[in-house]
């Protein structure tokens, strides 16, 4: 897999690596077997319906990441019948609002928006050497940027907020204790944040908003939202200090946070933006 590689270069880690970072395992701890841990990719089709290659996609991220995994014949409630009779052990399926990991033996529940959110603050720590003590910048403050904000404040960071609607900000702050509160700088202009610091965590959803011209020269940006923020000028002049994807690093989350024992319920994910 390039992505691969392309990880790996800049951030040290492969992306089963990064993944199992993410997802809280011990890397001391006894090797998962992930041989006996198959996945179903259910095709769903309510709302806008199944989109071309999605599932494929989803297929072999988890091959590629040693786990047995197929593509239900049956799509929706009869695919999730199929997976539990081919006795699977997780699920991925999405529909319009919610791309979820289900791991029918244990019950656990692993959203995409958490996942992506730990993921991308594991590859920003490890590009950046370090975030404990350091600010970053976050923007956008939808449920994948909320999820971002309580990963990176658990790197023991300083953390500038940004959002359009600043109503945002202020809910992100009241939701914070207040030790993290005093952590956290609202209020900026986009310019005047991105002048305070060089490493920078994009959950928005707008295109192509931040120039080259407005980073900093040794920034680092870690950037789940879609479309990407950074302008192509931006883009092509930060690649290699420039991590962004549409599925590969939260689907690896999902699918380790999956195995883990903690038991979560469906109201514990949150749609993703």
């Amino acid at each position: 897999m390039e992505f691969n590689q392309d990880l790996i270069k800049k951030t040290g880690s492969s992306l089963k690596e990064l993944a199992l970072d993410a997802a809280g395992f011990d890397p001391l701890c006894a090797p998962l077997d992930l041989a006996a841990c198959t996945v179903a990719v259910i095709p769903v089709t309510a709302g806008q319906g199944t989109i071309k290659g999605f599932s494929e996609a989803l297929c072999a991220i988890a091959t590629y990441l040693g786990f047995p995994a197929f593509i239900t014949e049956t799509s929706d409630v009869a695919g999730l019948v199929e997976a539990y009779q081919s006795a699977a052990t997780i699920v991925l399926m999405a529909d319009d609002h919610l791309y979820v990991a289900i791991n029918l033996k244990t019950r656990r529940v692993a959203g995409n928006d958490e996942a992506t959110a730990k993921g991308y603050t594991a590859a920003l720590r490890r590009m950046a050497g370090g975030l404990t003590g350091k600010e970053i910048l976050l923007i956008g403050l939808g449920p994948l940027g909320t999820y971002a904000a309580q990963a990176l404040l658990q790197e023991d960071s300083g953390l500038i907020i940004h959002d359009l609607v600043r109503e945002k900000e202020t809910a992100l702050l009241k939701s914070c204790t207040r030790e993290e509160q005093q952590r956290i700088t609202p209020g900026l202009s986009l310019e005047q944040a991105l002048s305070r610091t060089h490493l920078i965590f994009d959950a928005s959803p707008g295109a192509a908003f931040i120039s080259a011209a407005s980073l900093p020269t040794d920034a680092i940006i870690s950037a789940p939202g879609l479309p990407l923020g950074l302008d192509a000028t931006a883009a092509q002049k930060f690649a290699d200090r420039l991590i962004h994807e549409p599925l590969q690093i939260g689907t690896a989350v999902m699918l380790f946070q999956a195995l883990q024992r903690k038991h979560f319920s469906a109201g514990d994910v949150s749609p993703y933006s």
